[in-house]
């Protein structure tokens, strides 16, 4: 028997990395007509494709994360990198057609046939060969692959040159330079060049690679490390590198990749896989639970592919965009819109994903002469702080958004709190954390009852501005609050955590309840119940905060809520997500559930609105604001995520805001803090068995509905369990040691 459940423990965390889940696609039975509705994305988390599909023509619009105009006295915008063009002269009259995108594989593909030959074509963008590899065939025939091949610049003060088979464009924005390398292999037949474009005729198969960067580096004083010519040579040694293998280990070194990060979380609801397309399943079908898995899974296939490598976070969109002029210029904004985009990073078992915007957020705010620390200057401050709209280059403009800086701060905390990583905390966040933290010893004041409140603050994006509001009072006490356990970790400095305990017992935490049992958002003008603007800035205490919850003070859970039923249901894309999270912090899972499907209604609106009534996805699941923002995307899977399991207080809940139509099901390999990895099995609505990796060997603390009847290791020996109070029990854990937890319906 305990061979048995040995085997079993280990069985269900192997089962994460070793084996395959549920076939997870999204596929559609015809070409992309419109990029920001339909086409198809991919990416490696630096360089992005969309693809679309078409037979006589096939269209890949590529970018990279950072070909940005402007410059830190410029703001600039993301811009769209060019267009590969394949035209298939003879292809006109196709039959059997089917365009799918796997999140199991991170592959594009498109079959159809052509007078009763079939062709295949496969899209990926390679991590370890960064590069976008294409591959066209004909399976079981030769000689069948005649095409052409063009590559556009987005830019028209570029330069194009084709040269055999290579074809290059490179050219200069207002600070940084840029260049994409074309290289066209073929397998038998002829290949020919001319001034523009690049022949294929008659061959048995052919791998194509687009590879593009620029010579932007964050670390750089100027934001430049290198040469145009460096630039090109450096791209040039990469393509080749690329082209030196076969397309076979290519895609083996890409799924490698990219399969031991996805695998990692496997969400099953029990739904079979409908075999119906994509477009028409968000259509006619948006009740489907296969769906919902879907729309959580590829959250974290869009984080996965664009936000890895360089040390840049994702922006607007991602790292997508077709427009020179792109709506809020794709820019990272600091409002919500970036945390956002990182909410799911942890949770869901990226945290090497979270790096690019942590590592971008150190390097800006400890910047000597950075704008960051400029505008901290400015008003008499230490430390640092920001605008609302940033760009890569460290510009940030438009509206003070002051409290952001404790707002980042909160990854920062958080990339610990789920790694234990204490070299980490002592050396990338504490320094950024304390500078922060500096700014508001500055900048607070006391209000007439003694407390430190923030001058002269907003509620983004609306009221007036005023001093104390809950915005600004909530976020600071989060970054004193984990500031404070931080220093006490790495013993920092006894003056500065001596001023820190100070501040913060004097600091008034932003939480007050109204005249109408609301969590106030204002200090001196009144909230207007009824109001339904999209930010719920005044509730940063219930999510991503921690302040609020039943687990804490049920008058202050319940005043959260009659906020959040006064912003109502609707919203534009990220605001909807945002409400899946919050009732999922109120263990409403049926709530966050009508939220969640309301996030995939379907549209079709691609220009800006901020109606209510216009958010939801496109047929690709894009998430629409609209238009497109991949935020309300990675929103709505960090919201999953905390509907099935929440460590934000300490202790591990499990199933917390589970909806009544996830009765049976499981999910594997989401991260808790204390570098816990969870699967949990349910049945009935209720959990059956729980097994936790402990990465660190903290004691784990759990809080469950019903009774823990019992906790083995992965020997099969019995672990001692203290029940502290009702529904929360411990138990000691060794590091990377795996413990098997049952239920029982007696409490």
């Amino acid at each position: 028997m305990i061979k048995k459940l040995k085997a079993f423990i280990l069985f269900s965390f192997l089962s994460i990395t070793v084996f395959g889940q549920k076939d997870l696609k999204l596929w559609y039975d015809k070409p992309a007509v419109e990029w920001m509705t339909s086409a198809l994305p991919i990416g490696n988390g630096e360089l992005g494709g969309m693809f679309f599909g078409g037979v006589e023509t096939e269209h890949l619009q590529f970018n990279e994360k950072s070909l940005w105009q402007g410059s830190p006295k410029v703001r600039g915008a993301y811009q769209n990198f060019g267009d590969l063009y394949l035209d298939f002269p003879s292809h006109r009259n196709y039959t059997d057609y089917k365009r799918i995108l796997s999140l199991n594989d991170a592959i594009g593909t498109v079959t159809y046939k052509v007078n009763g030959v079939s062709y295949l074509r496969e899209y990926f963008v390679s991590n370890p060969d960064s590069a976008i590899v294409m591959r066209i065939s004909s399976p079981g025939n030769k000689g069948k692959i005649s095409f052409s091949v063009n590559l556009k610049d987005a830019h028209h003060t570029g330069e194009n040159q084709v040269k055999e088979n290579i074809f290059t464009i490179k050219g200069k924005l207002n600070l940084i330079s840029y260049n994409a390398q074309v290289k066209v292999i073929n397998e038998s037949g002829q290949l020919t060049s001319t001034q523009d474009e690049i022949l294929v005729e008659n061959a048995d198969a052919v791998t194509i690679l687009l590879t593009a960067d620029t010579n932007y580096d964050l670390y750089s004083s100027n934001y430049i490390g290198e040469t145009e010519n460096q630039l090109q040579k450096r791209l040039f040694d990469r393509i080749s590198s690329a082209s030196s293998k076969t397309y076979a280990l290519l895609k083996e070194r890409h799924l490698k990749d990219y399969q031991l990060l996805f695998d990692r979380v496997q969400l099953d609801l029990g739904a079979t896989t409908p075999d119906i397309p994509t477009d028409e399943l968000i259509r006619k079908h948006k009740e489907s639970i296969y769906l919902d898995a879907l729309y959580f899974q590829y959250g974290r296939y869009l984080m996965l592919s664009s936000s890895r490598g360089m040390d840049l976070p994702n922006n607007l969109q991602g790292i997508w965009n077709n427009d020179n002029m792109p709506p809020w210029e794709c820019d990272i904004h600091t409002n919500i819109n970036i945390q956002m985009n990182y909410w799911p990073a942890e949770s869901t078992n990226l945290s090497e994903c979270h790096l690019p915007f942590i590592n971008y957020i150190k390097t800006e705010a400890l910047r000597e002469g950075g704008s960051w620390r400029q505008l901290a200057e400015n008003i008499g401050a230490r430390g640092w702080t920001l605008n609302t709209q940033s760009t890569i280059f460290g510009h940030t403009d438009w509206n003070a958004n002051r409290p952001a800086n404790a707002w980042y701060c909160m990854h920062l905390w958080q990339h610990y709190a789920y790694s234990n990583d204490v070299e980490y905390l002592e050396k990338t966040a504490f320094p950024v954390m304390k500078s922060a933290c500096e700014f508001w010893f500055d900048r607070l004041k006391e209000d007439t009852n003694g407390k430190l409140v923030a001058p002269d603050e907003w509620s983004p994006e609306q009221g007036d501005w005023e001093d104390g509001v809950a915005y600004a009072q909530q976020l600071i006490w989060e970054l004193f609050n984990q500031t404070l356990k931080a220093s006490q970790i790495i013993n920092a400095d006894p003056e500065f955590v001596n001023t820190l305990k100070i501040k913060f017992a004097k600091l008034d935490n932003g939480i007050e309840i109204g005249d109408w049992g609301q969590i106030r958002e204002w200090k001196i003008q009144p909230d207007i119940k009824g109001n339904d603007h999209r930010h719920l800035s005044h509730l940063m205490a219930l999510y991503p905060g921690n302040q609020i919850s039943y687990h804490l003070n049920k008058t202050y859970a319940d005043a959260a809520k009659i906020s959040l039923e006064s912003r109502g249901d609707e919203g534009t894309g990220w605001s909807r997500a945002w409400k899946i999270a919050c009732w999922a912090r109120l263990f409403d899972g049926d709530h966050a559930y009508k939220l969640l499907k309301a996030a995939l209604h379907r549209s079709t609106l691609t220009v800006i609105s901020m109606d209510n009534d216009k958010g939801g996805v496109y047929d690709n699941l894009f998430d629409s604001h609209p238009p497109f923002q991949i935020d309300g995307n990675f929103g709505a899977t960090a919201g999953i995520a905390e509907m099935l399991l929440q460590s934000n207080l300490g202790f591990i809940h499990i199933l917390p805001a589970l909806p009544s139509a996830w009765t049976k099901g499981s999910i594997k390999g989401l991260k808790a803090e204390g570098n816990f990895t969870v699967n949990i099995n349910w049945e009935d609505s209720k959990p059956i068995v729980c097994t936790i990796y402990s990465g660190s060997g903290n004691k784990c603390s759990l809080y469950s509905d019903l009774k823990i009847n019992k906790v083995v290791d992965q020997k099969g020996r019995s672990i001692k369990i203290k029940k502290d109070k009702a529904g929360f029990f411990s138990f000691e854990t060794k590091e990377r040691e795996i413990y098997s937890i049952s239920f029982s319906d007696n409490k």
